[in-house]
């Protein structure tokens, strides 16, 4: 269940830290481990602990917004070793919150080579099409993040990457395929799925007033802890609230 706590964190602000800790030399599976994380353990231990430093760091401007000097750290990193996947995926959050989607996707390609059937570089991937527009792309990534994950995934993490298809249908304008993601949900629902869904479907109606109503009254019901955090940032990745769509259809 560990991975699975940190994809959580890591959809809450799309950073990719599927490995919290590195190893020391003197831990007893180094054979199990991936052979960059081998290499890693047999650095000498003042290096090891510049290392780790500096990928806190890394983790604590990223936390806190600090994109620049989140990079900066991650050079800090790779002055010492370069060979960890997890900079490059930290790095390709870093540009995509920058806006340089280009150089976001080549990051993301270097780690899916190395981390071939890592949930979090897939669930970052999915971000990329999301903010790129592309939104097919989005829902067959999804789709295949959903084939990795255990039967005992927690729904707290199924309504996540369930809003993330809602808002690609609904840029793709499929509201009725948006709207089988949601059926059975309701106000009572114990997530902020329900009302993050209501705000899209009514900003793709135009109804930005009935927008910030369900924004509101989900700030309020999920106020304490960061429940809304993952919802709250795809809402801001897919640009939504900036489109123009076309009015409905008068029935």
């Amino acid at each position: 269940m560990r991975f699975l706590s940190l994809i959580l964190l890591a959809l809450a602000v799309i950073q990719p830290l599927s490995l919290a800790q590195l190893p020391n030399q003197e831990d007893n599976g180094a054979a199990q481990l991936p052979e960059w994380l081998v290499e890693f353990s047999n650095l000498p231990r003042n290096d090891r602990e510049q290392y780790l430093r500096a990928f806190n760091n890394a983790k604590t401007a990223y936390q806190q917004g600090q994109w620049v000097a989140c990079i900066g750290y991650l050079a800090d990193c790779e002055m010492i070793y370069r060979k960890n996947p997890n900079v490059w995926n930290l790095r390709a959050c870093c540009l995509m919150e920058q806006k340089y989607f280009e150089e976001a996707e080549i990051e993301l390609q270097r780690v899916r080579k190395a981390l071939p059937n890592d949930p979090v570089t897939v669930m970052n991937i999915a971000n990329l099409h999301l903010a790129c527009k592309r939104y097919k792309d989005g829902i067959q990534t999804i789709h295949e993040l959903r084939e990795m994950l255990p039967y005992e995934t927690p729904a707290d993490l199924l309504y996540v990457l369930d809003f993330r298809e809602l808002l690609c249908h609904v840029m793709l304008g499929q509201i009725p395929e948006a709207r089988k993601l949601v059926k059975g949900l309701s106000p009572i629902s114990d997530t902020p799925l329900y009302y993050y869904s209501q705000v899209v479907f009514a900003l793709a109606e135009g109804n930005k007033v009935e927008a910030s109503r369900n924004l509101r009254i989900a700030n309020s019901i999920f106020s304490k802890g960061s429940a809304i955090v993952p919802f709250q940032r795809a809402l801001e990745l897919s640009g939504i609230a900036e489109m123009q769509f076309s009015p409905p259809a008068r029935k």
